[in-house]
C-alpha cells in the first residue's frame, strides 16, 4: 500500500508562508528550498509532510461540488475539535463555525494566502470530543 507523501500548498510569499506555518499550525520546518521556491514542514506527531510551493498568483485549492457548497482537497483530522478551532481562534486564524456533515463533523480555517482547509472528527472514533457552541 502507499501512503501520501506530501501535501503542496501553493504560496506567494514563502518567507512569510513558512512563519505562518511555524506559528499558527506548529509545524516542524525541515527545509527552504533553493532560491526560496518553496519549504516543507512536517506534522510533529505524524511525519506527514507538508510542502510550500511559491507561485506567482493566487492558485485555487478547493472545488465545486454544486452552486452552494465548496470543499478543499485537503482536510486534517484532530482529537479535540473545539479546543483546536479555539487554538486557530486565539492565533487570528479566520476559521468557520463547526458544522455537522453527516459521519463526520468539522470545521474550515485559512491560511495567509486564503488557502481553505478543514479539520474533521468522525463521529465513530473514539477519540471525538465535540461541544456544540451556544
Amino acid at each position: 500500500m502507499i501512503k501520501i507523501g506530501a501535501i503542496f500548498v501553493p504560496v506567494r510569499n514563502v518567507e512569510k508562508a513558512i512563519e505562518w506555518y511555524k506559528e499558527k499550525l506548529e509545524l516542524h520546518h525541515v527545509g527552504t528550498w533553493p532560491e526560496d521556491t518553496g519549504a516543507d514542514f512536517y506534522f510533529t506527531t505524524e511525519k506527514q509532510y507538508l510542502s510550500l510551493v511559491k507561485v506567482e498568483e493566487k492558485q485555487s485549492g478547493t472545488f465545486h461540488v454544486n452552486k452552494d457548497q465548496t470543499l478543499p482537497y485537503y482536510n486534517f483530522s484532530t482529537d479535540n475539535l473545539e479546543a483546536y478551532r479555539k487554538k486557530l481562534q486565539r492565533k487570528g486564524v479566520t476559521v468557520t463555525d463547526i458544522q455537522d456533515l453527516g459521519p463526520v463533523v468539522g470545521f474550515d480555517f485559512f491560511d495567509q494566502d486564503k488557502n481553505m482547509f478543514s479539520v474533521v472528527v468522525d463521529k465513530d472514533n473514539d477519540q471525538y470530543f465535540y461541544v456544540k457552541e451556544e
